[in-house]
């Protein structure tokens, strides 16, 4: 494959079809765990996730209604036509159903996030070279999981702060070696020049 900067523009052609897959894998997950907070409309999902995730995930009523429309045939969720002065609004519900679903697939994600994590982890270490310390849990923060939620407002202040420091130190460490490869392709492309 190309290293040129053809290469470069693909390689984020395809990063970006890979996160919007992955969107979509966890679009299900995520209406389930909101559902099962509060029944919502499908408008209400779309801004509680666009909200929780701080802009970085918005959704439109084309991928959100056909996912309800999906669920709600399959019993995981249920509609409800209500009136809201001339307007109806269809709010859903998670069903018991639904419910075990959302237990099992967290279950199985929080497995996936563990197993990624390690190799995130592995990956800034040997590539970045950062030095990680050896974390007896791997971070791995899921913005809908009650396990954030669920504790006192001062905790959770305390483990976002955490969190966005590992972020920021993780984030220095590719900018330096992003420094450090950018001055050697420089020095390579001066070299080829000559």
């Amino acid at each position: 494959m190309s290293r040129g900067s053809g290469g470069e523009g693909r390689a984020e052609q395809i990063a970006e079809m890979w996160e919007t897959a992955m969107r979509k894998g966890y679009t299900k997950l995520v209406i389930l765990t909101l559902l099962n907070k509060e029944p919502l409309t499908g408008y209400d999902i779309m801004k509680k996730i666009k909200e929780e995730t701080l802009g970085v995930w918005t959704l439109t009523a084309g991928g959100v209604y056909p996912i309800l429309k999906e669920l709600e045939e399959n019993s995981y969720i249920v509609g409800q036509w209500k009136s809201e002065g001339q307007r109806k609004k269809k709010t859903y519900e998670i069903t018991n159903e639904g419910k075990r679903l959302l237990e099992v697939a967290m279950k199985k994600q929080q497995q996936m996030a563990e197993a990624i994590s390690n190799l995130f982890r592995e990956f800034a270490r040997d590539m970045l070279e950062t030095k990680l310390p050896p974390s007896p849990k791997p971070f791995a923060f899921l913005p809908f999981g009650k396990n954030l939620e669920d504790k006192p407002v001062d905790e959770q202040i305390r483990v976002l702060k955490r969190g966005r420091t590992r972020l920021q130190t993780m984030i220095k460490q590719i900018d330096k070696r992003l420094d450090r490869l950018e001055k050697q392709s420089k020095v390579k492309r001066k070299q080829k020049q000559s």
